[in-house]
């Protein structure tokens, strides 16, 4: 036990290097060191010396006497206060070893259950102590003694701690939960306990103390070198923009200047100033961010280099964190491109549920014979890489309510240089929450946050508890006057939309919007139509698929059954779909969430090949019809010819535009927005489902009403939209809302130490259940399924781990009309005839149960 509890202190020490001290100015190292010295005390006694080698509780009289955590905590609440700790720190200490193997629930609920005088389960938790006491005294108080001397640095002893008796803590923890108000003790506690946690792990998985360090990162030398080789316009005084890598305030070309000389320009220009802006907040002691720019204008490389560059001067890491997980995959790719490194590399880890999240740690020979030890999973889940690459969900619900695995990441938070890309596709019911958790992660762990994006939410700006974001650039106001002299896209609003705003017309169908969308595509051109609900896109997909159409997802299922584990070729699987429909009309391809993850990446691919003006297809010259719910509108690297867009707020109908001619060439290309009916025997409009009842429109009417009235039509210009639309979208929701005034449900229930109320709060939000499905399509994923069943029934759990993450790629979450019965996954093995999933429309898994009128 000395050994691993000197082996925990360890950890902890360096999990919490550079915290300084508490918000009670004790020293965090005083903290950490002290509970992981006495967290795994209550496995002196005989009770739990019985269970270990049995493997059995029922072993003694009474199971409860071998849980040792109550124990632990009832020492702790001693110890910490006869060290000297403040009584808000010892309260988390004793709360973070009580709950060292469970979760933080609502603590001042829980502390009742220690200190209510004359109540039976009070009497009871006592009574227990008082024997596990007794009986650690009689096979081991020297160890005891030991442990507690440590922790307390020799203020403290066992042999008066069995003179105080278990009433001792009853009455520290009375003092404790009348002390415990102020809104900064449940961070504290929740550090306390993600340290204690993160340490404990590492030590059992064996993961050394310089391992718990931050691990290399990424060089920001060959992202900047990557840019220097982007960078290769000629400006008209005959230098290159890579110029403004060296000289970031060097004036910008004139009007006179070619398009692809402003450009080059300003994005190079952005890219260095951004990056040396961000290190002057930071060395003003600014910690909060904003980056925006247009789409097209580099803001993934600006965010990054600019994160990766503070982080070398910290010596902390960088967690980019994006709100969906196809979005991951593109800058994943983009990652490994430039630095040359996978996610399994020691600088790099990607973390979402569907990944596969381990580290090859070690090197060479001995890299690959440690790749299951369970060591390489905790590296990644624990984000010690330099460079983490994870979703809102992960990041945000980690730092305020996390499951126990997930707390082993807060600690790295340290330091950390945190870039949100998207943000405005951020919850609104949790923007409060996010400006509490920005404050936190801020102030607490001295991290920098960035929100990058084109259409900038400003969901910090009102809010009285968090600080406002200093921009990064200055440069958005250029990138807007190049928009306006060479615009890429011409917002016309649709007469369905006019004829909604005035009050006199219906909602367009499908079919109608169908046979619009197919006229307009002929020749050699491509259109996106973006939907609000799965329905929508699979019956409008059913719509557009008639006599000389073919689905570009049709022969995907039979390609993985005939390659099994072999990687997906897109010009492989055109040729394939060519061949089998011979001569086609149209192309139409639909993409949605509720296709399996392996199945929508290669239908993206197959999208961006065709798309791709320099890569030869079969398809080159016949009009393609790409139909998708939302995920398609932030992050996904595609340029369609022309866009249609059902209603939605404006600012994911700008995002959604960013998929439409993002090389700048040619003619503006017209993105249509109209107001779609819902399919044929619903009774819902999509808009109003999705958006209405979260009052979205309201704005977004607002915004487009008044660029309507002062244009004078119903084609509005994209410098206009993407400027002064966006921004009065967001004064009128912000309005509309009431930010500055507003309260806050889960902001107080943070403030009030609700961790089990934070835990069960979802950035994910549904109307209804959802049930996850795999969907087995060739026999390597029934295999693979097979095996995970044989594994987990014999309880092998690290293998069945090890055969489900590789089942991810098949699996789909759904909402469901049904609560389910159980968590496990249903699988579903399709095969050739098989017609419970359709990839072709988008629907997926096909049970009655299944919802559809959802976005996404």
């Amino acid at each position: 036990m000395e050994e691993h509890l000197r082996g925990v202190e360890q950890r902890s020490q360096a999990l919490i290097s550079g915290a300084g001290t508490t918000p009670y100015d004790d020293d965090w190292n005083e903290l950490v060191s002290a509970i992981a010295w006495l967290h795994d005390i209550g496995k002196l006694t005989e009770y739990f010396q019985t269970y270990i080698e049995t493997g059995d509780r029922t072993a003694v009289d009474d199971p409860q006497l071998t849980y040792h955590g109550t124990f632990g905590g009832l020492v702790a609440s001693v110890a910490l206060m006869e060290r000297g700790l403040s009584a808000e720190a010892t309260a988390a200490g004793f709360y973070a070893v009580t709950k060292h193997h469970s979760v933080l629930g609502n603590f001042h609920d829980q502390i009742g259950d220690y200190h209510v005088r004359n109540k039976t389960r009070v009497d009871d938790t006592y009574e227990l102590a008082s024997q596990q006491l007794q009986s650690i005294d009689e096979i081991a108080p020297d160890a005891a003694d030991v442990v507690i001397r440590k922790a307390t640095d020799g203020a403290y002893s066992w042999d008066r701690f069995v003179d105080d008796g278990t009433g001792r803590s009853r009455e520290v923890l009375q003092t404790l939960a009348d002390v415990i108000e102020d809104d900064e003790w449940y961070g504290c506690a929740l550090r306390a306990w993600s340290t204690l946690v993160a340490a404990d792990k590492m030590d059992a998985s064996g993961l050394d103390a310089d391992e718990s360090a931050p691990s290399e990162r990424p060089s920001t030398d060959r992202l900047t070198n990557h840019v220097r080789s982007l960078s290769t316009t000629t400006l008209p005084d005959g230098a290159t923009v890579a110029e403004y890598l060296d000289h970031p305030d060097r004036d910008l070309p004139n009007q006179t200047a070619s398009l692809e000389q402003r450009l080059g320009a300003i994005r190079t220009a952005a890219n260095s100033r951004v990056t040396e802006r961000l290190q002057d907040g930071y060395q003003r002691g600014e910690r909060t961010f904003e980056l925006t720019l247009p789409t097209g204008f580099g803001k993934t490389y600006t965010g990054l280099r600019a994160a990766l560059d503070l982080a070398d001067v910290r010596d902390s890491r960088v967690v980019y964190a994006l709100p969906y997980t196809s979005i991951i995959d593109q800058v994943d790719e983009q990652v490994r491109g430039v630095f040359g490194v996978s996610p399994q590399d020691s600088a790099y880890t990607k973390h979402h549920h569907l990944a596969d999240t381990r580290t090859a740690l070690g090197s060479g020979n001995d890299a690959g014979e440690r790749y299951s030890t369970g060591e390489e999973t905790l590296h990644a889940e624990s984000w010690r890489s330099g460079l983490v690459l994870t979703t809102f969900t992960q990041l945000f619900e980690s730092v305020a309510g996390p499951e126990n695995v997930q707390s082993t990441k807060l600690p790295a938070l340290q330091d950390a240089v945190v870039l949100v890309d998207e943000p405005q596709a951020i919850s609104m019911d949790w923007w409060g929450l996010i400006g509490r958790l920005v404050t936190h992660l801020t102030e607490e762990y001295d991290a920098t946050v960035v929100f990058m994006t084109a259409t900038q939410p400003r969901l910090l700006d009102r809010l009285p508890y968090a600080p406002t974001p200093e921009s990064l650039t200055d440069l958005s106001a250029d990138a807007v006057d190049l928009i306006a002299d060479s615009p890429r896209v011409e917002f016309r609003l649709h007469e369905s939309l006019t004829g909604h705003f005035d009050g006199d017309r219906s909602p367009l169908t499908l079919a109608d919007a169908a046979t619009e969308i197919d006229a307009a595509t002929t020749g050699e051109t491509d259109a996106l139509a973006v939907v609000n609900t799965v329905d929508s896109a699979a019956e409008l997909s059913e719509t557009l698929l008639g006599d000389g159409t073919v689905a570009l997802g049709s022969e995907l299922l039979s390609y993985w059954r005939e390659r099994d584990t072999r990687g997906f070729e897109p010009i492989e699987y055109l040729n394939r779909v060519a061949a089998c429909h011979p001569d086609p009309e149209t192309i139409v391809a639909t993409l949605t969430t509720r296709l399996r993850p392996r199945d929508r990446t290669a239908l993206i691919d197959v999208i961006d090949a065709i798309l791709d003006p320099d890569v030869d297809t079969p398809f080159d010259s016949i009009p393609t019809i790409t139909v998708s719910t939302q995920l398609i509108e932030a992050g996904v690297d595609l340029s369609f010819d022309r866009l249609y867009r059902d209603y939605a707020p404006l600012p994911a109908i700008v995002q959604a535009a960013g998929r439409c001619n993002r090389r700048f060439g040619g003619d503006p290309a017209p993105v249509t927005v109209w107001r779609l009916d819902g399919p044929e025997d619903t009774n819902y409009i999509p808009s109003q489902q999705i958006y209405g009842d979260r009052s979205l429109l309201r704005p977004t009417r607002t915004a487009i009403g008044e660029l309507r009235d002062e244009i004078g039509g119903s084609e509005l210009p994209e410098s206009v939209v993407i400027d002064q639309g966006v921004s009065r979208y967001y004064d009128a929701l912000h309005d509309q809302r009431r930010t500055e005034s507003r309260s806050d449900d889960l902001v107080e229930a943070f403030d009030e130490a609700c961790g089990e109320a934070l835990r069960n709060a979802s950035l994910v939000s549904s109307d209804y259940p959802t049930r996850d499905y795999l969907v087995l399509i060739d026999d390597v994923e029934s295999e693979t399924y097979s095996q995970y069943r044989e594994e987990r029934d014999d309880g092998r759990w690290s293998q069945a781990r090890a055969s489900f993450q590789a089942l991810k790629q098949t699996l789909v979450s759904i909402p469901v009309s049904g609560s389910s019965e159980n968590d496990a996954p249903t699988a579903i093995t399709v095969s050739e005839r098989d017609e419970r999933y359709d990839i072709e429309t988008g629907r997926g898994v096909i049970e009655e149960t299944v919802q559809t009128d959802t976005e996404v």
